[in-house]
């Protein structure tokens, strides 16, 4: 009896994809959700790429619903499928934990890599595109620098944030033994011979011409969050071009998360992995609450995180996973009196942007809406900021040693006046990558125990672990994963002591609201980068700017707008759509 078919499917040699065409409508519905990559309006012939992946696909889609395959096709689909089943599972073999690792040479006498990190070398040899998520202070750098020692990786690319360049230089020097270059400024000159070219983010742009012509054998992203909105940005079109010619692709990052799912679609499409998750609607419409991609919110972040991880794309230990103590203890949040007396000046300009967000057309509320949080943000930082001078004073005083996290110049200001004595050091968005490396210098060498930092400056920033354990938050951000990160800063190998963070928190204008919204988005992190791991679920506040808005009208004293009107009559009441959103600064 011969089996039933619903379609034909052939190999074009002249194309070099799988053609499947003449589906019954049933069979070609369900084909379309499985391959989201295959246009929905099209009724056929579908063409996919002849990969391995692909024909792993193809061969379990085939199960249930047979196609009409020629016999030589038949056997080049079972060769692709096997082949792919069997690169996953050498891959896979590599994570085992009896795997004894590749010791590869070209390191300086007396360095070496740890084995958890030639274990990610020798997944990264045999993958070759790779977002490497491994906790912070588990030495993300040394990995970065080792895949220089890979098959056919030289000369390699590194691209870094600008203060962190120095430090590249420095950990380079003095690890491996290659000839390295940082490059200089963002008007191309002829480059020197070497083995390992360091570059900033913001260079990128300038050197594209140079950088895409096909040289470059492999590519490291140190902190890839800085890409997380694609390629939208002048430093993300000239990444997603570099990354055309460039086979071997890393990105780094304990936190590539900052706010929700979308983002690791921007940064695996546009600079690890083309095409692994369909098109930017694709995604949107198989993985998000929000086809529209006004947020961007991952419906099931576990599920994704597990689908990365098959699909050998995504790699993830913990300190635990190798063998590590995690030094941070519970969160600490002090709660304190508001100083009405600092903010009164800004006030009344906070309520007038406060009415505008909540009773303007739509341009102009959205950015009334970012001028309020900016404001108002800003106002809760100098309400508490004494407050938080000092808590700080009170630590140093008992002989800690205090990293102090902010992010406004007047806040810093005020700091700065109530601790004078104490001869603060700054790093900060204001100073040059010198002058950052100087403090974080003088910091370590006992100079000064007060090192105050911006919340999003020190990404990457190592050794203060070996002077302090103790961060204190005297601000918030949106992102839950910026307070990971400043932790991070702390606890990192070589910290010795227990590390306490202390959240400085007031009830006073956007902390309240700030403590409720991080949530959500630290859930989708949690799910994509550590998929089953328990933790409570938040649900969006989809207007929190708008909320932020309404209660310090009602702080105030002042009347609210009736605005369930003018949503009713126009669009004015809308959501603002994410590019409107201050989930970053």
């Amino acid at each position: 009896m011969t089996s039933r078919t619903y379609g034909n499917l052939f190999f074009s040699s002249e194309s070099g994809h799988w053609i499947i065409d003449k589906l019954e409508p049933h069979v070609a519905l369900r084909f379309k959700q499985l391959f989201p990559r295959v246009p929905k309006h099209s009724s056929g012939p579908f063409n996919l790429n002849a990969n391995v992946d692909t024909a792993a696909d193809l061969q379990w889609f085939l199960k249930r619903y047979p196609l009409c395959v020629r016999g030589d096709d038949a056997d080049l689909l079972e060769g692709h499928a096997s082949a792919f089943y069997a690169e996953q599972a050498e891959a896979e073999r590599i994570l085992l934990p009896e795997w004894e690792p590749t010791i590869r040479p070209g390191l300086l006498p007396g360095e070496r890599h740890r084995n958890y990190q030639l274990q990610a070398l020798d997944f990264i040899d045999r993958v070759r595109q790779l977002l490497l998520v491994d906790d912070i202070g588990l030495g993300k750098t040394y990995e970065g620098l080792g895949v220089a020692l890979l098959t056919n990786a030289l000369p390699q690319i590194i691209v870094v944030e600008p203060h962190n360049q120095i430090q590249w230089i420095q950990k380079a020097s003095s690890f491996i033994n290659l000839r390295v270059h940082a490059a200089k400024g963002t008007r191309p000159y002829d480059l020197p011979n070497a083995d390992i070219y360091i570059f900033k983010y913001t260079q990128l742009a300038g050197w594209v011409d140079v950088l895409t012509t096909g040289w470059l054998q492999s590519i490291v992203f140190d902190e890839i969050q800085n890409l997380r909105n694609g390629a939208s940005s002048a430093k993300g079109q000239a990444a997603s071009e570099i990354i055309q010619t460039i086979d071997i692709r890393v990105g780094l990052s304990a936190t590539p998360l900052y706010n929700f799912g979308i983002e690791i679609f921007n940064i695996i499409d546009c600079f690890i992995k083309p095409g692994l998750l369909g098109s930017r609607q694709d995604f949107l419409r198989e993985w998000c609450t929000d086809s529209d991609g006004r947020r961007g919110i991952v419906q099931d972040p576990d599920a994704l995180g597990t689908y990365l991880r098959e699909s050998l794309v995504f790699l993830r230990r913990t300190k635990a996973d190798v063998g590590q103590e995690a030094k941070q203890v519970a969160p600490h949040i002090e709660w304190v009196e508001a100083d009405q007396d600092g903010v009164k000046e800004s006030e009344e300009l906070a309520e007038q942007l406060a009415i505008r967000t909540l009773n303007s057309g739509f341009a102009e509320a959205g950015r009334a809406a970012r001028e309020f949080d900016l404001r108002l943000r800003e106002l809760t930082g100098i309400a508490k900021a004494k407050a938080t001078a000092g808590y700080v004073r009170m630590l140093i005083e008992t002989g800690t040693p205090v990293l102090l996290f902010g992010w406004h110049r007047e806040v810093y200001r005020i700091w700065a006046k109530e601790l004078a004595d104490l001869n603060p050091l700054f790093y900060t968005g204001t100073e040059s990558p010198t002058q950052k490396e100087k403090a974080k210098k003088d910091f370590i060498e006992g100079k000064s125990d007060l090192l105050i930092m911006s919340l999003r400056s020190g990404a990457g920033a190592d050794g203060i672990q070996h002077r302090c354990s103790t961060a204190v938050f005297g601000e918030f951000d949106w992102s839950p994963e910026i307070h990971k990160q400043c932790i991070g800063r702390l606890d990192r190998d070589g910290q010795l002591y227990e590390v306490f963070a202390f959240y400085v928190a007031t009830n006073f204008g956007s902390d309240p609201h700030l403590i409720d919204v991080l949530g959500l988005k630290a859930g989708q992190s949690r799910g994509i980068k550590d998929p089953g791991m328990k933790e409570k679920v938040y649900q969006a506040d989809v207007n929190r700017i708008k909320n932020l808005a309404r209660d310090y009208l009602k702080l105030r004293g002042c009347a609210l707008p009736d605005v369930d009107a003018l949503s009713n009559a126009s669009n004015d009441g809308m959501e603002l759509p994410a590019k409107d959103q201050l989930a970053l600064i």
